[in-house]
């Protein structure tokens, strides 16, 4: 995944979605959202349960529907609440305290 700092919560590309199982009529809400690229349907899963390393939780994920995106790791619930430091072409994420 990408880390972006800029970008409010994770998305990924609607692919995703069928690999993980999730239902997009049926298990996410719908929204419009505008961006850098434009218009975008988005489909937010609000409680996907992620796993990193031993730190599991569960936060809000969204499908964008296509999928020529990369997967972006967003502030919302996840970014927000780790220490996020870029050194050397490296990113290291470890739990704020």
């Amino acid at each position: 995944m990408i880390v972006d700092t800029g970008a409010d919560y994770t998305i990924l590309p609607r692919f995703y979605a069928l690999d993980l199982g999730v239902n997009l009529a049926k298990d996410c809400v719908s929204y419009q959202t505008f961006g850098i690229g434009g218009s975008e349907r988005v489909y937010l899963l609000k409680n996907a349960k992620v796993k990193l390393g031993k730190w599991e939780r569960f936060v809000p994920v969204g499908f964008l529907d296509r999928d020529d995106i990369p997967p972006l790791l967003g502030r919302q619930e996840f970014l927000e609440i780790f220490k996020v430091t870029l050194v050397n072409h490296s990113t290291l994420l470890s739990v704020s305290r």
